[in-house]
């Protein structure tokens, strides 16, 4: 295989160690970048994706007194309502504890609320409502994981990710950008750019494999979705014939994402 391939990379890239099913592999900073880009733009797929509310959702769901009681649970004065306007206005609200209790409080809503959230993670009511305030920095461990997958699935929902029966739709992906081969040596080989359309592979994402890579994108765990794109590529796309296992020395491995685009059937 590698005789086909340009001559290998001269340059190492930054990259981030991730757990992907029992596996730590490592994925380059500039192809996570290349993920969250493309959730910022509109359509693709990916926009409603995320667990960052927008500023304006939060004016629109929480409203003026929601806001101001997300300021006094981060200790500031509540503010006025030409203040109130103007963080609509401009998208954004300054202070990075306002804005992390806005949108703790913006998640326990979108679930049903205190109670409902306790009853859905075996929690107590006090410990949410500690939570949602800032008093409590974390829940115990199970019961954040179960928040963490209720607010997954509540998000993908959202999305239209999830179908009326709660099965997850299937990810028809294509990705564009610079890719290399490892088939167990030191050093990468540079594929260029190059765009993978995974619909023509002869094993398209699973329905299981696409929860896995919805649930990454609404957890916002982006270099996840770097690593469950580059195995999908290794294992099943016909391009990566001759691999059948995916790791750090074997497969296909973004150097860069420029795009990504998925349609969810």
């Amino acid at each position: 295989m590698a005789q086909h391939l340009p001559k290998p990379r001269t340059k190492k890239l930054p990259r981030e160690a991730v757990g992907l099913d029992g596996l730590a592999v490592s994925v380059s900073n500039a192809a996570i970048s290349g993920v969250e880009k493309s959730k910022q733009v509109k359509g693709g797929g990916l926009a409603g994706l995320t667990s960052k509310v927008s500023v304006k959702q939060l004016c629109e769901e929480l409203g003026n007194e929601g806001l101001r009681q997300a300021a006094i649970d981060a200790g500031r004065t509540p503010p006025s309502a030409p203040t109130l306007r103007r963080w609509a206005q401009l998208g954004r609200i300054p202070h990075a504890d306002v804005l992390e209790c806005a949108q703790r409080r913006v998640a326990i809503e979108r679930l049903g609320g205190i109670d409902a959230v306790a009853a859905k993670i075996g929690c107590s009511r006090s410990a949410i409502s500690r939570y949602r305030s800032g008093e409590m920095n974390a829940l115990r461990a199970d019961a954040s994981k179960k928040l963490e997958n209720v607010k997954v699935e509540d998000i993908m929902k959202r999305a239209g990710v999830l179908g009326p029966d709660r099965m997850p739709k299937k990810a028809v992906v294509r990705v564009k950008g610079g890719v290399e081969v490892r088939n167990g040596a030191g050093d990468g080989y540079d594929y260029r750019v190059r765009t993978l359309d995974f619909a023509n592979s002869d094993t398209p994402f699973s329905g299981d494999d696409s929860r896995k890579l919805a649930a990454a994108l609404a957890d916002d765990d982006h270099a996840r979705v770097v690593a469950i794109l580059e195995r999908h590529a290794t294992v099943d796309y016909p391009a990566s014939k001759g691999f059948d296992t995916y790791s750090d020395q074997f497969g296909f491995h973004f150097d860069h994402i420029e795009s990504v685009h998925i349609d969810w059937i």
